[in-house]
């Protein structure tokens, strides 16, 4: 029988057969991990990471001025491209001692529209990539009053990074209320 005269549906099968075991396999299924992205900053002795909406710039502390009658904590007021930034010292808000602005002090300026905030830091540690499905939400070991405005945290090579939630610090009374 010649190949015109063969059956059509045998030939099919054959070319079929052929094709499967000529084709490449199939790529392997690799399961994808989802990474939670902040950025990272030292507070004291704790480590902390903001979400990265939460933060609109980071930069060295510029000159301010300091403004009259208000809480020890707000150091003043300072322009940033044009814009007047309040600069707050963080960890004295939450009354822990003073940051001095030194080469490792960072200011950190909140994404918050009609809050032109600077949090004042002791260091900005970059960015931060963890993985979602590490996430930690029992902080009871902890005591600081830092603790408020934590949501969550993250254990990576035994470093626990408590999420830090900017939005909650601007929406605070207590953070509102400058004047003494």
């Amino acid at each position: 029988m010649t190949a015109i005269q063969q059956d059509p549906f045998a030939l099919l099968r054959r070319m079929a057969q052929e094709s499967m075991s000529n084709a490449p396999g199939l790529p392997q299924e690799t399961e994808t991990r989802t990474l939670w992205s902040g950025v990272a900053f030292r507070l004291g002795e704790l480590r902390l990471v903001a979400p990265l909406d939460h933060v609109l710039e980071v930069l060295p502390c510029p000159p301010m001025t300091i403004v009259p009658n208000t809480k020890s904590w707000l150091k003043g007021v300072a322009n940033v491209r044009g814009n007047l930034i309040t600069i707050v010292d963080l960890a004295e808000y939450f009354g822990k001692p003073p940051i001095f602005a030194n080469e490792d002090a960072r200011l950190m300026i909140l994404n918050n529209p009609g809050l032109n905030t600077g949090l004042l830091v002791n260091e900005v540690l970059g960015l931060r990539h963890f993985d979602a499905q590490l996430e930690r939400q029992d902080l009871s070991g902890l005591d600081d009053p830092v603790l408020a405005h934590l949501n969550g945290a993250f254990l990576h090579d035994n470093v626990l990074w408590g999420v830090f939630d900017m939005k909650s610090l601007a929406e605070a009374p207590s953070f509102r209320h400058v004047a003494v």
